[in-house]
């Protein structure tokens, strides 16, 4: 009998281990669903319900920080889950079904923040801009650390990167509304 079991015992490894494959696969694509499940369009949301401030979705904390992609909660303020599917007045957000198969936390969307095309970063408009003070100019060490006592890879200090973002525009009395770097 104990002979038995151990012939079982690599069995019970592998579908243990086929097991977390699938679960891990199925979660990663329920994310990647989420995406394309819920469409959301910018657009949208300034010219038609007239929001021109990004923080009324994109929300900070306390201290400034980013928090990222708003969750399923934030949406639900305005497209209520008790609310109406349909209305005569086309200008009120609606429910929108898509959002009940989550939470209130979830955020089913990934960030794109890393893709080039919804990202405008010019060095050349960094480092030949007329700064406010008229002396200052940007060095790189204030983005990027400096590297010459640098250990790590990382291509930029810090991790509150957008907020360094929006500090330095401050400081240094640029603009700072978001589609200056968002497209």
């Amino acid at each position: 009998m104990k002979r038995s079991l151990l012939f079982f015992k690599p069995f019970v490894i592998l579908v243990l281990i086929f097991f977390g494959i699938i679960t891990t696969s199925c979660n990663n694509t329920k994310q990647a669903n989420a995406v394309e499940k819920i469409s959301f369009s910018h657009k949208t949301h300034v010219e038609k319900y007239n929001i021109k401030d990004c923080g009324a979705c994109h929300k900070y904390d306390a201290n400034k920080t980013f928090r990222g992609l708003p969750a399923i909660g934030e949406c639900t303020v305005c497209h209520d889950r008790n609310g109406k599917l349909t209305s005569e007045d086309h200008m009120a957000p609606r429910k929108k079904t898509m959002f009940d198969s989550y939470t209130d936390k979830d955020r089913p969307w990934v960030s794109r923040a890393k893709d080039q095309q919804l990202l405008y970063y010019s060095h050349k408009v960094a480092w030949t801009a007329q700064l406010a003070d008229g002396k200052t100019k940007l060095k790189c060490e204030q983005c990027h650390g400096d590297k010459a006592l640098s250990t790590g890879t990382a291509k930029l200090k810090g991790e509150k990167l957008m907020e360094q973002c929006i500090e330095c525009h401050t400081s240094f009395k640029m603009n700072n509304q978001c589609d200056v770097c968002h497209r």
